[in-house]
């Protein structure tokens, strides 16, 4: 299979839609990397709108292409983890391929819970020009920690027999359970108003 992130989007849906086994793990890593990537435009225009200049902001955008980056290639890799896996299973090391397909959705979770956090606490600078769509982008990236993390958990349903791996990931999923909760995306963007007579 070709490089996931070198096809167009029309290619890698059609991609997706025609494969003989789900790929979960790439549409959860590529949500995410777009998510962090509408995330990273609004901290550069508002530093731009509001002549922001503390090293600080530019370092939480140099964080965010980071985690892009990271995103795109676990989306890249997940095309080659059953293959992986597979290979690994036959190599005699079954148990290092399970801990390659959970290893992806919690990293995967783990990077969205950061780029959320980082847009968080960016609100205060945010410009109002990409304020509404920083909130779209946090949701997003809230969405796709949790669609990981129900990607590891379904990987450690289908393992579940195998101890090691249980060990080892189950305070992994406790840990992104908590960190997703203490996520604040917001509901709506318009304040409810009262409804009057």
């Amino acid at each position: 299979m070709s490089v996931i992130t070198d096809h167009t989007i029309a290619n890698f849906v059609e991609e997706v839609s025609q494969q003989q086994h789900a790929m979960a793990g790439a549409v959860i890593a590529l949500s995410a990397a777009q998510a962090a990537a509408l995330g990273q435009a609004c901290l550069q225009i508002s530093r731009e709108a509001l002549a922001l200049s503390d090293d600080a902001v530019q370092e939480q955008i140099e964080r965010l292409a980071a985690i892009k980056d990271d995103l795109l290639g676990w989306c890249d890799r997940d095309a080659e983890a059953i293959a992986e896996y597979v290979a690994l299973r036959e190599a005699g090391q079954t148990l290092a391929g399970q801990r390659l397909l959970c290893n992806a959705p919690a990293d995967v979770s783990r990077l969205s819970i950061e780029a959320a956090r980082i847009l968080q606490d960016f609100r205060p600078l945010v410009s109002e020009r990409v304020q509404d769509d920083m909130e779209m982008s946090i949701n997003l990236l809230a969405g796709t920690a949790q669609t990981a993390l129900l990607l590891l958990d379904s990987n450690l349903r289908i393992w579940e027999g195998e101890r090691p791996l249980l060990a080892k990931f189950e305070p992994v999923l406790t840990d992104l359970i908590m960190a997703i909760d203490d996520l604040a995306p917001v509901k709506r963007i318009r304040p409810t108003a009262e409804i009057r007579d």
